[in-house]
């Protein structure tokens, strides 16, 4: 049998490597197979260990046996310890299996030497072939052992013919009770010490069979759980276009109302605040179905987050109701590298979070702090607080402590969270309220980004010419006309189509459009594509894309473009319009 073959195969096939700067890269089978090599390294040793001892043993109990010759004794257990130590260096040297091969066969030798010359089959001499099968087996294979076992079944069947009949060669030694007794000795203890370390493989065998189905079972759940988002998020963004497309025109009717309502009329005032609040909380709940399951697509810049979280805390009173206050504390010039909507969206999530956790009233509080690197954002309410294993679940999709709570919130924020290179971590106790600890990563670009796009800041409003006409894309109709209606109330002069064929070619005839505000989600020709269409024939003329489920790409909001998620109002359509024609004027100019 080729011994250094079947180890080179098993054991010494060498480690691949990756191809960048030759590092070591194992597989999983690799480290497998070495963690098993080490195992059966292990093994032998303590095997060499203990038939060293039991030489030891046998040797001065073979001393103390008159018919035994003491130099033929010392020289027989002088050569067994030599062998043992080149069994040693065999294993140190990673040739595990041929040197669990040397041992058995030397150890078979061994026995059937003894049988042969110290008194046949007496004295159980015989019994020691069990140990060395054994010895294959555990660390060769079953089919090795079964070999190894046929060998010693038909040697001692040969051994059995010469005693029977006379045939045994001259005697070395005869029958002794200490020689059976070394033998039973041996055999004994190398079998127990062959069977702990097989029922610890088999212990660890099991565990790691254990550690790979709990692994696998997670990443079924994680592929489930994956595919069941994307099934919400899919769905979501279907109904989210449809209600965001309602809230537009409900807010732009909103708008109109209040500007024409009489100011002294506290009621229909009293409604129409209503209104607003309930249009704020259902574009919230929209915003919260539509961007989970998704990975966050708007694009970050600098942020004055002190005036954001001022101005939200301005706002929330109304969105919170009359029992919630809300507090705004901590440095005025604080700046992060973020969204604006999304920041609203987070603010938004944590201040109605707070509201349900304060159901008889309460105060919300956000604190603004920063280090040299991070600013640093605390909402803190003073609420019901949460227990333990609410806190640690807190964060979860879909969990959720109310009663008709999406769960989605908190997750959301995380998610948010994490897209700005920030993070979010809770300090609750029962009865202790809350505070969650928003980090940001701060920058101080902020004020002259803003600047330089003409934007307006909290120090005033840079001014800029109106633009006088206004394309307007949407397939819509209702969304159209209410769009149109605001549009007009904030005294532009509007033109209105309702697809991005038709106003393309409108763009390649007409020579005095200042802006271009058009839906994304329309049949024949999206918005993206028109916006590409408009980039090749007037890349100077703004445009400002709307939807209410999707974002664009970043390669389309290149050049004097701008994103506004629906529900937009009126005012939050000029505002955009307004910064977009800051960056410079417009023309359809195509010559």
């Amino acid at each position: 049998m080729d011994f250094q073959r079947g180890e080179t195969e098993a054991e010494r096939r060498p480690t691949p490597s990756s191809s960048q700067g030759g590092v070591p890269s194992r597989s999983p089978s690799s480290a497998a197979l070495e963690r098993e090599t080490a195992r059966k390294a292990h093994l032998l040793y303590r095997l060499l260990a203990s038939m060293t001892a039991l030489a030891i043993l046998g040797a001065t109990s073979a001393l103390f046996e008159p018919s035994n010759r003491p130099g033929l004794t010392l020289t027989f257990y002088g050569a067994v310890l030599a062998v043992f130590g080149s069994v040693a260096l065999i294993v140190r040297s990673g040739r595990v299996i041929l040197a669990a091969w040397c041992c058995s066969i030397f150890f078979s030798v061994l026995i059937a030497f003894a049988t042969l010359y110290f008194g046949g089959m007496q004295g159980q001499i015989a019994s020691n072939f069990a140990a060395a099968t054994l010895l294959i087996g555990t660390l060769v294979g079953a089919r090795a052992a079964l070999g190894v076992a046929l060998a010693s079944s038909l040697w001692c069947g040969f051994v059995v013919y010469l005693e029977v009949n006379d045939k045994l060669p001259p005697q070395l030694g005869h029958y002794s009770p200490f020689n059976a007794w070394t033998a039973m000795t041996i055999i004994v203890c190398l079998t127990a010490i062959l069977l702990q370390v097989s029922l610890q493989s088999l212990s660890r065998a099991h565990a790691e069979a254990q550690k790979s189905a709990q692994e696998r079972d997670e990443a079924l759940q994680r592929s489930i759980q994956g595919q069941k988002m994307e099934l919400v998020g899919n769905l979501t963004s279907g109904i989210a276009h449809d209600l965001n497309n309602l809230l537009t025109i409900i807010v732009g009717a909103t708008s109109v109302l209040k500007r024409r309502a009489d100011p002294d009329d506290r009621e229909t005032e009293g409604l129409l605040e209503d209104l607003e609040g309930a249009s704020s909380r259902a574009a919230l709940i929209a915003s919260q179905l539509l961007s989970f399951g998704r990975p966050p697509t708007t694009e970050v810049g600098p942020v004055n987050l002190s005036a954001l979280v001022r101005s939200m805390g301005r706002m929330l009173p109304r969105l919170l109701g009359s029992m919630i206050v809300v507090r705004v504390t901590g440095e005025k010039e604080l700046w992060t590298e973020a969204s604006r909507a999304g920041l609203e969206q987070v603010l938004l999530n944590l201040a109605v979070n707070a509201r349900d956790a304060m159901p008889t009233g309460g105060t919300l509080t956000f604190a603004l702090d920063a280090t040299d690197s991070e600013v640093i954002l605390r909402a803190s309410d003073t609420g019901s607080g949460m227990s333990p294993d609410v806190r640690r679940r807190i964060f979860e999709p879909f969990f959720t402590t109310k009663t008709t709570g999406t769960g989605l919130g908190l997750a959301t924020v995380r998610q948010l969270m994490e897209h700005f290179g920030g993070s979010i971590d809770v300090e609750s106790e029962p009865g202790r309220g809350t505070t969650f600890i928003l980090k940001f990563p701060r920058t101080d670009a902020g004020a002259a980004h803003d600047r330089l796009l003409g934007i307006a800041t909290p120090d005033g409003a840079i001014s800029r010419p109106r633009p006088t006409r206004v394309l307007l894309v949407e397939d819509d109709p209702l969304v159209r006309r209410s769009l149109i209606r605001g549009l007009e109330q904030e005294r532009y002069d509007v033109i209105a189509v309702a697809d991005g064929e038709e106003a393309f070619a409108l763009i390649q005839t007409a020579k005095d459009l200042d802006v271009v505000v058009t839906d994304i989600n329309m049949p024949r020709l999206d918005g993206e594509q028109l916006s590409d269409r408009i980039q090749s024939v007037a890349p100077s003329l703004p445009v400002l894309l709307i939807s209410g489920n999707r974002s664009p790409s970043p390669s389309t909001l290149r050049g004097p473009r701008a994103f506004l998620p629906k529900p937009a109002t009126p005012q939050a359509v000029r505002e955009a319009i307004e910064a977009l024609l800051a960056e410079g004027p417009g023309s359809t100019d195509t010559a």
